[in-house]
């Protein structure tokens, strides 16, 4: 016998003894515990038979209740599968009887109709409670395990479903209305008031949460379709093409145009310091500039003052490099000669012959970088060499042309 078979006999054995408590529990509504019984009940709420009814009291759980309703053909207006906004409805309907009861002075009508609506707000209650924590319980746990996307996509809509039912359970009640319909009765008003009323923020706070959750879930689904989709395309495109094998763009002469898209690396100047992996790494650059701020605020010896003196200083006048003035030369000369391309290769080599052509170019450049912000019509073309890796980032420069273009272009 299996071990669930063998709780199942404990669990029937220990209703099948305590029968008369549980039968003086659902026909009188609560049984209080004494000196005789209070073992018996303590473990017939163990096993989730009984729940609390007030501080000395205990009453028959709501799905016990709605099983002996069902079994013993209770002609109780009510169903385990009944939307809860019947149940309200039902409610309604037990207090308008139990108050013209109370109008017609007929005792007896009264107290069956108050044990009824007992039993309708105990099984509200229980059922709101199971199913908020039921619904909380699984989407904390369960959501989200599953393979497919059409699978969260259903999960997703039986949650949704749920909760709205719930919802619309909570939103019929409408506290007020019914604490305003039941005010000259006492015992409903503390009844409602008790066992219903002050639960639903914990009830709403529970719904709040779940809905939290769905949204951020939902949120995800949404950010990870698209690329669910591209996968899954890739995923088919492989099954139909066994033989693909990717090529190797290094070989190639110019950059697929598609790699265009391709979201860049994003690179730091900068490190950054809630990153574990580099704390080793900035503790010994921090060390290093402690060390180094040490020997910089170390005492430095006085120096002496220079004396001042008021008679006039010689001026002296220092003369340009040499580069400074022939490259003065070349940009003079492309600046007088309009529309006009000359070569800075050219130039070096028939007017400078002391500077290395690369030293030159980059004299050129800079030079050129540091005027045209002082005049766009000073135009600059880069003479390539076909030479280098590709892909490198590089761009070897052979030739520099300048032109100054007319004001007309």
């Amino acid at each position: 016998m299996s071990q669930s078979q063998q709780g199942l006999e404990r669990l029937l054995r220990t209703l099948a003894g305590h029968s008369e408590l549980i039968a003086e529990a659902y026909f009188t509504g609560v049984v209080y515990k004494d000196n005789q019984n209070q073992r018996a009940l303590n473990q017939l709420k163990q096993l989730k038979v009984l729940v609390n009814h007030d501080a000395e009291g205990y009453r028959i759980a709501g799905r016990l209740t709605q099983f002996l309703d069902s079994a013993l053909s209770s002609d109780r207006v009510r169903r385990l599968d009944t939307d809860l906004a019947d149940w309200i409805d039902t409610l309604k309907l037990q207090i308008s009887l139990y108050q013209d009861a109370e109008v017609e002075n007929r005792a007896g009508d009264c107290d069956n109709y108050f044990a009824e609506i007992e039993r309708l707000v105990f099984d509200l209650s229980d059922t709101l409670e199971e199913n908020t924590r039921y619904l909380s319980m699984l989407v904390n746990s369960r959501f989200a395990n599953v393979r497919t996307l059409a699978e969260k996509q259903k999960q997703n809509t039986f949650y949704i479903s749920r909760l709205e039912k719930l919802v619309n359970a909570i939103t019929a009640l409408q506290p007020e209305s019914l604490l305003e319909m039941v005010e000259d009765q006492p015992l409903i008003y503390d009844l409602l008031d008790h066992q219903l009323i002050r639960k639903l923020p914990i009830y709403q706070q529970r719904l709040q949460d779940i809905l939290d959750k769905l949204k951020v879930f939902l949120f995800e689904l949404r950010q990870i379709e698209a690329r669910a989709q591209l996968v899954q395309g890739f995923a088919f495109f492989l099954q139909q093409n066994q033989n693909y094998q990717p090529q190797d763009w290094s070989e190639r002469d110019s950059i697929p145009e598609h790699w265009n898209q391709i979201k860049p690396l994003a690179l730091f100047a900068y490190a950054d310091p809630l990153d574990h992996a580099l704390e080793e790494d900035l503790i010994e650059i921090a060390q290093k500039i402690r060390i180094d701020t040490e020997v910089m605020l170390a005492k430095q010896k006085q120096r002496s003052l220079s004396a001042v003196s008021l008679s006039p200083q010689d001026k002296t006048t220092l003369d340009l490099p040499l580069y400074r003035k022939q490259l003065r030369v070349y940009f003079d000369r492309v600046l007088r000669n309009e529309g006009q391309s000359i070569s800075a290769v050219a130039f070096q080599q028939a007017f400078v012959d002391d500077i290395e052509p690369s030293i030159w170019l980059s004299c050129v450049l800079n030079e050129w970088l540091r005027r045209q912000q002082r005049n766009k019509r000073l135009q600059m073309e880069l003479i390539q060499a076909d030479v280098g890796r590709h892909f490198s980032g590089n761009k070897k420069v052979r030739d520099i042309v300048l032109q100054f273009r007319s004001a007309d272009n």
